[in-house]
């Protein structure tokens, strides 16, 4: 940039309200090679850039939330210098109309307002996240289970793309990693769990519900059980396969992990009183899925619920070597693998 266009030119107004003063500012960015000029608006602006995100997305962003004005022109010299790749995930604050060259040194060096990493794993219910985030000391979890239990405040995503009603925002909360501003707040960590399931449920084969005669909310039930079941990606498809032929024959589902959930127990053994608890949750008593989901999802899970193994299996248990799984269509097999759980290799 030569020096000319690096000078700042006072285009602004200045206002003076109980002390305080805001000074608006032009100059040339080095993204605006038309020689557009872009305002220097003092007040930060947060932008959230989400792990994945492409440069051009990052681009769109930028300009829709005025830090730029081109989001070509500021892609093109991104591009230029070979750095496309390079744009770190997080939470950033910028002036509208920030230098080209601050925009870029935050992105790639992840300059991050004061922002705070969070993973939400998969397979967690609200009331495990919250634990997490108290002990954690990133968010304050009473808060979070209050506001995940009042979805009435938030803007409840779509399921590939039917809306809901529920209860609560209970397996709608998408796992993943967040960056979240200094301050942390519960709220801004729920909104960005809703905006994420919205955004990576969307393309999941949701037309699949309708032939397994489910509504999709039903299907983010039975992925809820699948996540809680099993960690291994190859069997979540097996577990889904057992929900199904069970739910076919009219037999109870027997996931202990509804159990657990009615009386958020999620530690130590299950007593005779545990599985007999009277709850609509308890699968081990009542037939059919429960009335909601038991934990968050993740992608893998919701596939595997719409695309369910085509196999006979109707039992499955746990291999305490290997953490892995038995399936066997026959009970005399499920009941001597529960004793002496054989190879399947």
């Amino acid at each position: 940039m030569r020096r000319r266009q690096r000078i700042l030119v006072l285009v602004g107004f200045v206002v003076v309200a109980a002390a305080a003063v805001v000074v608006g500012l032009t100059l040339m960015s080095a993204a605006d090679r038309s020689g557009a000029t872009t305002t220097v608006d003092l007040w930060p602006v947060e932008v959230v850039v989400r792990a994945g995100a492409s440069a051009d997305k990052i681009a769109a962003q930028l300009q829709e939330a005025g830090v730029i004005t081109s989001a070509k022109a500021f892609l093109s010299e991104v591009r230029s210098r070979g750095v496309e790749t390079a744009l770190k995930p997080g939470t950033y604050e910028f002036a509208r109309g920030e230098p080209f060259e601050s925009i870029l040194n935050k992105l790639t060096k992840g300059l991050q307002s004061g922002a705070g990493k969070i993973t939400i794993p998969e397979g967690l219910s609200i009331d495990q996240v919250a634990g997490r985030l108290d002990k954690s000391g990133s968010v304050d979890g009473t808060e979070y289970d209050q506001l995940a239990r009042s979805p009435s405040r938030f803007t409840v995503p779509p399921i590939g793309g039917h809306t809901v009603s529920v209860k609560d925002l209970e397996g709608l909360l998408f796992p993943s990693t967040y960056f979240l501003p200094a301050q942390r707040k519960a709220e801004g960590l729920i909104k960005a769990q809703l905006e994420a399931f919205a955004q990576q449920t969307a393309d999941l084969p949701w037309a699949n519900a309708a032939e397994l005669n489910l509504t999709h909310y039903e299907i983010v039930i039975i992925a809820s059980m699948i996540e809680k079941e099993t960690a291994i990606p190859e069997e979540r498809p097996l577990v889904a396969a057992v929900i199904y032929n069970r739910l076919k024959k009219d037999m109870r589902l027997d996931i202990d992990a509804t159990v657990r959930f009615a009386l958020k127990k999620w530690t130590g053994d299950l007593t005779k009183t545990d599985l007999a608890v009277d709850s609509p949750y308890n699968t081990r008593k009542v037939k059919g899925i429960p009335p909601g989901p038991i934990s968050s999802p993740g992608l893998a899970a919701l596939q595997a619920a719409l695309k369910p193994a085509q196999v006979d299996y109707l039992y499955y248990v746990l291999t305490p070597n290997n953490g892995r799984h038995f399936f066997t269509a026959s009970y005399e097999e499920f009941l001597a693998a529960s004793k002496n759980v054989p190879s399947q290799d």
